[in-house]
């Protein structure tokens, strides 16, 4: 049986995926994609260990991706994210577009989210593995000090500042 987006546009699967092959922007898109979903099975896969109460996903313009509920009921928003191409894993932290006239709304105000939840598939290969950082330790951009600072170095040590944590659990105990 056909895919819905198969019969929507009237291409094969594998037409599909070949168009997303060739077009670098659309597999940008599609890696975020890829990321929110590892990062959602993540979750499910907390609730279902007992160490989460719950969460949403939030497919929203302006909104963070994910609320996660603690066990002790503190509301957590998760921003995902996926490591820019490079040499060295690092992430930037900026939306898409900025608002007409304001060049600084494309940064993200630091009461945003509380979590960013980074991908590094496109540094390691391995597209279920993350690195977390609480949005309170992260540098304030130097001109806007209410906003987020763009780039981002992601560590793969744990002992840095600000913290980076490889596991979702212990960003969970740090919050």
């Amino acid at each position: 049986m056909p895919h819905p987006l198969e019969l929507k546009y009237g291409l094969t699967a594998q037409e599909l995926l070949d168009a997303i092959e060739r077009r670098s922007r659309l597999k940008v898109a599609l890696e975020g994609a890829v990321a929110e979903v590892h990062f959602e099975r993540k979750l499910r896969i907390a609730s279902r260990e007992g160490w989460l109460n719950a969460y949403q996903g939030h497919d929203v313009d302006g909104m963070h991706d994910f609320t996660v509920e603690t066990l002790s009921h503190k509301s957590i928003r998760v921003e995902v994210k996926t490591i820019r191409n490079g040499t060295k894993p690092q992430v930037e932290l900026q939306k898409t577009r900025a608002a007409k006239g304001d060049a600084s709304s494309r940064y993200y105000e630091h009461t945003h989210f509380d979590v960013v939840a980074v991908c590094v598939g496109r540094f390691t290969g391995d597209w279920s593995q993350f690195r977390y950082a609480l949005v309170r330790e992260l540098p304030r951009h130097r001109e806007h000090g209410g906003k987020l600072q763009v780039m981002h170095p992601v560590p793969s040590d744990e002992a840095t500042t600000p913290r980076w944590f490889s596991r979702f659990q212990d960003i969970i105990d740090a919050y």
